[in-house]
């Protein structure tokens, strides 16, 4: 028989349908047991954070990048709320600069409502879109960021402003950073609270490496005015809510803080963005910059948080408090 008198096999569409509803079917359980085992679960990041405490009242809102980090494993919240019945809570992110850090806001204004903001800044976050339009569809993130309305909302709105990859967005919505890890092979990096009682031991190579990390490109003003502009921004609208604001930058040793690239440049260009806004500025960078104080080139260690917390935040946070 010819080929061409065979007769044609319909399409199998409802093979086909059926496959597709099983596959979505399977998928959305998957999504749903990764969302409670992954995202829902502990406190690591600050959406988890914020999630936890949903509907409770904070007095201090902490936001900034790494350098922030350390007053939470040195317990800077409790010692605040013992000696002077304020919360805290630190929702600050390893390479977060100000485009992420208002995507946190934004969501700690919807669940908390805070009454004071403390911005610890660190120059490199406001030198790159690697520290900012690249953290809001950062995969590592996104894994630990509950799947939320209020959450999708904002980062749609950020998506449409400043030009966010949508993709990070599609992959908040799917759950699939949840179901397919980015870290399956992790590499050796910052230790955070496991490396906090150490003491470094600095070497120009450690410092120059670090550095290089930080600024893989020398500092542009466009970009450091860009997200001068979205932090500032920000600031403003936690004064319309009716919020104190503080800024503050935190030690580090002489050796790190000689390297960094226009740091003077920097402080002009933020000093500026602030004083006409009467927001305080407390840059307490030479203050403590014994090595002895950090667990890192740059990331202050347990000593180091105790002397910056009764030698300088403490009067900063509740100066009515007797030392």
């Amino acid at each position: 028989m010819d080929i061409a008198d065979r007769p044609v096999q319909p399409f199998p569409r409802r093979l086909i349908a059926g496959f597709a509803a099983c596959f979505l079917a399977l998928y959305v359980a998957a999504a749903g047991i990764a969302e409670v085992a992954v995202a829902r679960k502990g406190e690591d990041t600050a959406f988890q954070k914020l999630l936890a405490l949903k509907g409770q009242q904070v007095d201090w809102v902490v936001l900034g990048a790494s350098h922030a980090l350390p007053l939470a494993f040195g317990d800077v919240p409790g010692r605040l709320q013992a000696e002077s019945d304020q919360s805290m809570v630190i929702l600050a992110e390893v390479g977060a600069g100000p485009l992420y850090n208002r995507f946190v806001f934004q969501q700690a204004l919807h669940d908390i409502a805070p009454r004071r903001l403390l911005y610890v800044v660190d120059t490199f976050a406001f030198t790159s879109p690697n520290w900012n339009e690249a953290r809001i569809s950062d995969r590592k993130l996104l894994r630990k960021t509950p799947l939320r309305l209020s959450t999708a909302r904002n980062m749609a709105k950020i998506s449409a402003r400043y030009g966010t990859d949508p993709a990070g967005l599609a992959d908040y919505l799917t759950g699939f950073s949840k179901l397919n890890p980015p870290d399956r092979f992790p590499q050796a990096g910052w230790g955070g609270a496991a490396d906090f009682d150490r003491k470094v031991r600095l070497s120009r190579h450690a410092v120059q490496g670090r550095i290089d990390y930080l600024y893989p490109e020398p500092p542009q003003v466009n970009a450091i005015s860009r997200y001068l502009d979205v932090l500032t921004t920000l600031f403003e609208v936690a004064k319309a809510r009716g919020m104190e604001v503080i800024v503050v930058k935190l030690p580090l040793p002489d050796a790190f803080r000689a390297a960094l690239p226009d740091e003077a440049g920097f402080d002009r260009l933020l000093r500026d963005s602030l004083e006409p806004r009467g927001i305080p500025y407390h840059n307490l960078s030479e203050t403590l910059t014994d090595p002895g104080y950090f667990f890192d080139t740059d990331h202050l260690n347990r000593p180091g948080v105790a002397a910056l917390y009764d030698g300088y935040l403490r009067e900063i946070l509740a100066p009515e408090t007797p030392s």
